[in-house]
């Protein structure tokens, strides 16, 4: 048996190792702090590996998709100048100052022009059209009794010149931030030098996010007393503003330095800095934002961003600081002081030479007067454009930074307000006129200018689109083709009859028509009753053809609203706009094919590619023949008929068109066009009360008025195969062999003519007491 001692021993090998081996209370506690540690530190990794890839998810998202909510910019037609057309040297400098351009003494570079009375050479800036790039040139235009005498491109003669589309407006998103997007080959190098001198000195070399460069900001704003340079990098800057709030916090800050991080993983240097270059917020124009370099240059000096002076870079870099306390407008003396400090720098790095810095820093603001940047000054043609484009693309597709050409001349939409602004007042002494007008290219359908109302830029009420009233007897030459169309059964000397008539409805209620004069001619030659713009000839022609066959003929001329089909439409109970007018007389202007009046030519994405173009499809609608004869009867209306002033209004031009009244002289209408243009031309009162103006003496004039500022290309009347001139009796408009009484000669499809008939009494007219004298 073990004795104590043993067991004492025994205790001590078995009690000791316990001892031994059994951490501190301190050193547990340490231990499950360290493992705790480590398990949070892995949770935090973890969860930030996580949120990483969510902010990573968030940064491609919009970096690499729709980044902004951008402005559609609208652009005009590039405007075309032939030798010997028609030109108005004031009215072009006005569009030239409207796009932009500088008038100087002397043209250096692309944006100026000087002017003097019979010449104006402009700088013209490069552009695209029809996706070929045109480079800058300098065009010379000469001037001879108000028609272009030459041109010189490059001191070259040429044939014709084109000037750049204008920017006429932008469609601003929801979000009314307002950016004009600028690929960073398109800035001048002295401004992006300048604007890393000042905002990220250090931008090619860091990762987003630069310690160094935050010390160093911290000890240049000691040195100076005041903040001359910011801490953070333009990649955080960026990220602050593209998907940042503007509050300062650390969650904030930390945000932003991933943000940063995975932008500069993902991107090269210069797609970070054109992003920072159209994304930087510069300004407010009242309730819409400034972003961008390439807008705020246009808002500050309205000038392109290649064309800005030292100075005006400086100020430009220098208020990336705080637009709001150095808003050149509200507080010029803190815009001054930060621009010259930003001078200074430029000078001291060596950016510009001393005699640039000199002539810089000496300078004032050279700001615009008016802070407002305000492009709706052709509301009424903008109308069209939202309209169209809203047929044409998604509202999402709307935002993605799309460039919208259209076939908007500046040139003409000048005169056509110069016309309103200047006649309608002398048509209008109690002042309560309203007119509209609008003007297409006959060959393209593009309409080039609108005017919805007296006042210029007004973007209320638009009478061109919005505006439906009964067109009255501008509907009759539709009437007249179909009818000229059935050569067999009709032609110009084809007799109506003109007596009193009652047409009965099933409902049995009355019609009774008369013509404008109260009188009745018995009968008369279907040319003279359109000439003369009878009614009840034109009544009694409708129902023959089938008031069925006249509402289709409708439809196929472009009028695609339903229509009521009763006797009345015959004389223009018919509503339309001017625009729908316009788009009425289109393919009877271009000699019987069908015209799409339309105002967008072609959208483009930003980065160039065409998304969608107009496609022009000449379709015949009408023949040749019943075409040229129609238009021979208005040639007549303008010299013969209702419109019989335009002889002396527009002397010795050939001009065709049709006058429109409505009852009560409520609607004064006149369309007419020449070789190149259509015009319409609407006048009265908003309230439907009765003017005192026929379509002669009122929407006629306006016309007359434009196209003596426009310039006419009389209209040529060129007849087609199988037209023949032939000598008709007029009392029953048979085509005729000998001498008859009352003859006239007209154009008529020879495929009508079966035989020649006798006079229809029997006997020639009578020799004359001449020829009876020295008859042998």
């Amino acid at each position: 048996m073990p004795t104590k001692k043993d067991k004492k021993e025994t205790t001590k090998k078995t009690s000791a190792p316990e001892v031994k081996n059994s951490p501190s209370k301190s050193k547990r506690i340490f231990i499950w702090c360290a493992k705790t540690a480590a398990k949070l530190f892995f949770i935090l990794v973890l969860v930030l590996f996580l949120y990483s890839i969510y902010l990573d998810g968030k940064v491609r998202n919009k970096f690499e998709g729709q980044r902004w909510e951008v402005p559609i910019q609208v652009f005009s037609k590039a405007e075309a100048f032939k030798l010997e057309d028609p030109i108005n040297l004031k009215v072009l400098a006005a569009s030239l100052k409207f796009a932009g351009y500088s008038r100087v003494r002397n043209v250096r570079q692309p944006g100026e022009y000087a002017m003097s009375a019979s010449r104006i050479v402009v700088y013209r800036r490069a552009f695209s059209f029809s996706n070929e790039m045109q480079v800058a040139n300098k065009i010379q235009i000469d001037v001879v009794n108000g028609n272009i005498s030459k041109l010189f491109v490059d001191n070259h003669g040429v044939n014709l010149v084109r000037l750049e589309p204008i920017l006429m407006d932008r469609i601003l998103p929801a979000s009314k931030e307002d950016r004009v997007l600028t690929p960073i080959g398109n800035v001048p190098v002295l401004l992006l030098d300048t604007l890393l001198l000042v905002e990220d000195r250090n931008f090619y070399f860091h990762k987003g996010v630069s310690p160094l460069g935050i010390a160093r900001a911290l000890y240049s704003n000691i040195l100076a007393g005041r903040t001359v340079q910011g801490g953070s990098t333009l990649t955080q800057q960026l990220v602050k503003n593209m998907f940042l709030t503007r509050d300062k916090t650390l969650w904030r800050k930390a945000n932003e330095a991933i943000m940063s991080l995975i932008l500069e993983y993902r991107y090269s240097k210069d797609q970070l800095l054109e992003a920072y270059i159209n994304e930087v917020y510069l300004g407010q124009n009242y309730a819409n934002a400034i972003h961008g370099f390439g807008l705020a240059a246009e808002f500050y000096f309205n000038q392109n961003i290649d064309q800005l002076t030292v100075e005006q870079t400086a100020m430009l870099v220098g208020i990336v600081k705080g637009p709001s306390y150095y808003d050149p407008w509200l507080k010029p003396e803190n815009a001054k002081s930060r621009r010259d400090l930003v001078l200074k720098l430029m000078f001291e790095k060596e950016l510009v030479s001393k005699a640039d810095f000199v002539k810089a820093i000496e300078s004032p603001l050279t700001v615009r007067e008016e802070r407002r940047l305000s492009r709706q000054k052709f509301p009424s043609y903008m109308q069209l454009v939202k309209q169209e484009l809203a047929e044409l693309m998604s509202k999402y597709d709307q935002q993605s930074g799309i460039s919208v050409f259209t076939g908007f001349s500046h040139y003409s939409q000048e005169l056509l307000e110069d016309t309103v602004e200047e006649r309608l007042p002398k048509l209008d002494a109690k002042n309560e006129l309203q007119a509209a007008m609008v003007v297409s290219d006959i060959q393209s359908g593009e309409i080039k200018a609108i005017v919805g109302g007296k006042k210029s830029g007004y973007a209320g009420f638009n009478r061109a689109i919005n505006a439906n009233r009964p067109i009255g007897s501008l509907v009759k030459p539709a009437i007249y083709l179909a009818a000229l169309e059935r050569y067999e059964n009709y032609s110009l000397a084809t007799v109506l009859e003109d007596k009193s008539i009652t047409l009965t409805s099933d409902n049995g209620s009355k019609w009774s028509p008369k013509n404008y004069d109260g009188e009745y001619r018995g009968q008369v030659n279907l040319i003279d009753a359109l000439v003369q713009s009878l009614n009840i000839p034109t009544v009694n022609l409708g129902m023959k053809i089938g008031l069925t066959n006249v509402a289709d003929i409708f439809h196929v001329l472009g009028f695609d609203k339903d229509i009521t089909v009763r006797p009345s439409i015959l004389l223009g109970s018919i509503n339309m706009s001017p625009v729908e007018v316009n788009q009425f007389y289109l393919a009877i202007a271009s000699g019987g094919y069908r015209k799409e009046g339309h105002a967008i030519t072609r959208v483009i994405s930003s980065q160039g590619e065409t998304l969608w173009q107009f496609k022009r499809v000449d379709t015949q609608l009408f023949s040749s023949q019943a075409s040229y004869l129609l238009d021979y009867a208005l040639s007549k209306v303008s010299k013969e008929g209702t419109a019989r002033s335009l002889t002396w209004r527009l002397p010795n031009k050939e001009i065709l068109g049709k006058t429109g009244t409505t009852n009560d002289q409520r609607d004064s209408w006149f369309v007419g066009f020449d070789n190149k243009h259509l015009v319409t031309s609407w006048v009265g009162r908003d309230d439907n009360k009765p003017t005192t103006l026929t379509g002669s003496s009122g929407a006629l004039v306006l016309f007359a008025d434009y196209m003596n500022k426009q310039g006419v290309t009389n209209k040529q009347l060129n007849p087609p195969e199988n037209i023949d001139f032939v000598t008709f009796e007029k009392s029953t408009g048979n085509a005729v062999s000998d001498n008859c009484n009352e003859t006239i000669t007209l154009p008529v499809n020879n495929n009508y003519l079966q035989t020649l008939e006798a006079c229809s009494y029997g006997t020639s007219k009578p020799d004359s007491w001449f020829d009876k004298l020295f008859r042998n």
